[in-house]
């Protein structure tokens, strides 16, 4: 049997753009969720033109399958996996 405590499952994170630009999505995995439980956190931000997130719209938890859902789901739709990150000088 193998032991699956103490790894990390893989969590989508990061920031995805509309195709628009006018919103930008950030996904996080929830540090306080269990391991073997994941959850991720999700923060839809109003953005610039250049897509520069400026005002939050809304914050959701939800379980790892439906964050995984939901971004594969946007990047069919169109949305962009932002590269260079927008706080990358933070982390």
């Amino acid at each position: 049997m193998t032991d699956k405590l103490g790894r990390a499952v893989p969590t989508p994170s990061g920031w995805l753009m509309h195709p628009e630009q006018k919103l930008v999505l950030f996904f996080i995995r929830d540090p306080k969720s269990l391991m073997r439980l994941p959850k991720v956190i999700t923060q839809l931000w109003h953005a610039t033109s250049e897509g520069i997130p400026t005002r939050i719209k809304n914050t959701r938890t939800m379980e790892l399958e439906d964050a995984n859902e939901t971004w594969f789901e946007l990047l069919s739709n169109g949305w962009e996996l932002v590269e260079h990150q927008i706080n990358e000088d933070a982390a």
